[in-house]
């Protein structure tokens, strides 16, 4: 049903998982609900567990008939399954606000609005459709208010901003090798202490420029963290704060990078048409940036055309993510601090995925071959996610011996990794062997998953 995540937490994989959560319901007690609420419409329906769990767990949308019968069940206007297609109509708690002004005030209402990220669980997208786009184009259509003095509590010197921006660093680093639940703590902590500061702390313009802008790294680094370890509703909350933390410290190249977050998620999460219209943006919003910003803004579109099944449109992002590259790494323009890790090996691993989302393993390959050579070694959650992609690859060659020996590779790394994204690759990887699970490759591979997961 739920997706284990941090101490005993559960998060809901699907909107119907969190519907039956708050409602105690099995997924007996659902499809007995359906079918109660069908009799009452004067519709003879029987709905099995199985179907229901293929809801959740499998994606399949319920036909029309049944899903009337669990509105009126939910109490949902039928109006409201109109206007939304499945899951979306679904009652899955509090909707994430992404309409907040584009000014210092709305920049402090994004931010208070992530105070309870943390307890948000629902493992899926809850922005979505013209309301994530709208965020992109209201932010590329506004300039930034003037920033002036915070006018209540104690003054804030130079030095306590320092403090707060030099701790950002470190917490990419430990993200780069450990990620996981307990570093999105961490970097919520410093976020609502940065809030605070803007909030009520008296300084200069140029020192609330820059708690805004590390207020902006702060929340997009936890809605990377959030998005990793499967909290995607929470890490639309955290982008969301960052864009409008960037936008409020006039910073376009890191609110360009919160849309990219935003992409990535979206083409990973099933919305890719969504995602390449926040890539374009960010891409187009980028242009005044080093070429390594502009090559990840490229990887972006890359990813999202990809998912999108758009081959010449990832083709063509692929080639301006090259020539950006290449003149980055001829010395094209000063790097801000959070691009360090878009190097060579990141954008073969980019390229790589997108050639396995368009089933063309020949040219993911040796892609994938050469990201896993140039990788640096201690980023364990990244190196696991690639070995899943090569294992694609080989099984979209049919190699099937080549397939589980790189997914058991794949698996013990994800197993001394905190990152929920590395294990649930591992794990969805192997779902897609079911039609091999007699072959003694597999059988080892299961062998091997049983005995990590001990």
């Amino acid at each position: 049903m739920a997706q284990p995540a941090d101490q005993g937490i559960e998060l809901f994989t699907h909107p119907l998982t969190y519907v039956r959560a708050e409602r105690g319901w099995s997924l007996r007690d659902l499809v007995e609900a359906i079918a109660l609420s069908a009799k009452q419409l004067g519709v003879n329906m029987a709905a099995g567990r199985e179907k229901a769990w293929r809801w959740e767990k499998r994606n399949v949308v319920p036909d029309v008939p049944t899903q009337r019968a669990l509105a009126h069940a939910l109490e949902v206007p039928a109006e409201r399954l109109e206007l939304l297609p499945w899951p979306r109509w679904l009652p899955a708690g509090d909707a994430v606000l992404s309409s907040y002004p584009w000014t210092v005030a709305g920049c402090i209402q994004a931010l208070d609005a992530v105070e309870d990220a943390l307890l948000d669980r629902r493992a899926f997208l809850t922005i979505g459709g013209a309301a994530l786009t709208a965020v992109a184009y209201g932010w590329a259509a506004n300039e930034p208010d003037r920033v002036v003095h915070a006018m209540r509590g104690g003054r804030l010197d130079a030095e306590t901003v320092a403090w707060a921006e030099d701790r950002i660093p470190g917490l990419r680093r430990m993200d780069d090798r450990l990620s996981g639940p307990n570093l999105l703590r961490m970097i919520d902590a410093d976020l609502h202490m940065v809030t605070e500061l803007i909030t009520t702390s008296s300084c200069p313009a140029n020192l609330r420029r820059r708690l805004f802008r590390t207020a902006a790294e702060l929340g997009q680094l936890a809605g990377w963290v959030a998005f990793d370890t499967g909290r995607h509703s929470a890490a639309q909350r955290y982008y969301i704060a960052g864009l409008h933390a960037a936008h409020a410290a006039n910073d376009r190249t890191l609110a360009s990078n919160a849309l990219a977050g935003l992409s990535f998620q979206a083409a990973l999460c099933g919305d890719p048409q969504n995602a390449v219209s926040l890539a374009d943006t960010a891409h187009e919003q980028a242009h005044r940036a080093s070429a390594r910003v502009r090559a990840l803004m490229a990887s972006r579109q890359a990813r999202a055309h990809a998912r999108a099944d758009d081959p010449v449109g990832c083709s063509r992002a692929l080639l301006r993510a090259e020539r950006y590259l290449d003149v980055a790494e001829n010395g094209g323009g000063d790097d801000p601090p959070w691009v360090y890790y878009f190097d060579r090996a990141e954008l073969n691993a980019q390229a790589g995925a997108c050639f396995v989302d368009l089933h063309q393993p020949q040219r993911a390959e040796p892609l994938l071959t050469n990201a896993l050579a140039a990788q640096d070694p201690s980023y364990v959650r990244d190196r696991t996610i690639y070995l899943v992609r090569a294992a694609r690859t080989q099984m979209q060659f049919r190699h099937l011996d080549a397939a589980c020996d790189l997914a058991g590779q794949a698996a013990e790394l994800a197993h001394a990794s905190y990152s929920g994204r590395s294990l649930a690759a591992v794990n969805d990887f192997r779902a897609e062997l079911k039609p091999y699970a007699d072959s003694p490759h597999v059988v080892a591979l299961d062998a091997q998953l049983t005995a990590l997961a001990a």
